[in-house]
């Protein structure tokens, strides 16, 4: 987008074809003034090159710029492809191993379970952790039994009982 100076007509050709009646003094005033006229033409048009030179050189800059964020864009664009790959077989990979846990725990629990001696059943009732402050009467009139009651079920001579103690409560 070169401005090209012989897009500007000057003045000074359009005046060059009139011939008047001038004293020499008018014909040096025109003169100067169509000097003055064509030096500020070819101002301007010096001016405006430098601009469109300047906004060239801009738009070069400018896409190179835009090439090379393209390119990282592709770099990184292929970076999460990878890291998705990766994380959908890291979780693939997980999921296989926390199966194999369960079933290996299961496994234990069964065999856990089947070598235990069975314990008599006492029928229904739910068990309570004692905490500070809990006495066999509270616990009992929480649940709606007896202190007795609490007492035969889990073999107690005495009223004592301790923090972190495990109490069958009968319903």
């Amino acid at each position: 987008m070169i401005f090209k100076l012989w897009l500007i007509l000057p003045i000074v050709g359009l005046l060059s074809g009139c011939e008047t009646l001038q004293t020499p003094q008018q014909r040096r005033e025109t003169v100067a003034r169509e000097q003055v006229v064509q030096r500020h033409a070819e101002e301007q048009v010096y001016r405006v090159k430098s601009q469109v030179e300047s906004v060239e050189m801009e738009n070069a800059r400018l896409v190179q710029e835009l090439q090379q964020l393209r390119s990282e864009v592709r770099s990184y664009n292929s970076q999460i492809t990878q890291l998705n790959h990766k994380m959908s077989s890291l979780e693939a990979k997980q999921g296989r191993e926390m199966n194999e846990l369960i079933r290996r725990v299961e496994g234990l629990l069964k065999k856990s379970v089947a070598s235990r001696p069975s314990k008599p059943s006492r029928g229904a009732g739910r068990e309570h952790v004692v905490e500070s402050g809990h006495t066999l009467s509270a616990i009992a009139s929480a649940y709606g039994t007896t202190v007795k009651a609490i007492k035969q079920a889990n073999n107690l001579k005495s009223d004592s009982i301790y923090v972190g103690q495990k109490l069958f409560v009968p319903e």
